[in-house]
């Protein structure tokens, strides 16, 4: 584990910090939710923001297969948080929207990650909020486009 009392943790690579948030985010959900792991949430969410989507666009959208998309896809069904239906423009194409159920969820996780990111904003400005979601996407945004 880190250890966050030292002066240099400028010299630490981002990349740990990330992987320590990941790990403490997915026990988060493992102790919280029986049939939600942190790829389901990710593609929850993504559908929820992304209504009537293909599996292709969602496939494009998360930058993984269209199998990869249609595995998770079918597990996300088989527990009644999304549900296809075919385009009716193209009949070898299925739409994925979030059922009633998965609409809760996704509205019960976004809650809980608004209350722990006002939890660990609360001694911020609004000034610093903003600076860091800028740098934390600008950093998304070079790791995608630079293929870092």
């Amino acid at each position: 584990m880190v250890d966050f009392q030292k002066e240099d943790d400028v010299f630490f690579p981002i990349i740990i910090y990330m992987d320590y948030i990941n790990a403490e985010y997915n026990n988060f959900l493992k102790n919280n939710f029986n049939n939600i792991n942190p790829r389901d949430f990710t593609y929850l969410v993504n559908i929820f923001y992304h209504p009537n989507s293909s599996q292709r666009e969602l496939a494009d959208l998360l930058m993984v297969s269209e199998a990869n998309v249609g595995q998770i896809v079918k597990r996300l069904e088989k527990n009644n948080l999304i549900y296809r239906v075919f385009d009716e423009n193209n009949k070898s194409c299925r739409i994925i929207n979030l059922t009633d159920e998965g609409k809760s969820a996704v509205f019960t996780l976004l809650g809980i990650a608004y209350k722990w990111e006002a939890k660990f904003f609360e001694n911020y400005s609004l000034e610093d909020k903003k600076r860091f979601i800028s740098m934390i996407s600008d950093y998304y945004k070079k790791s995608i486009l630079d293929n870092l």
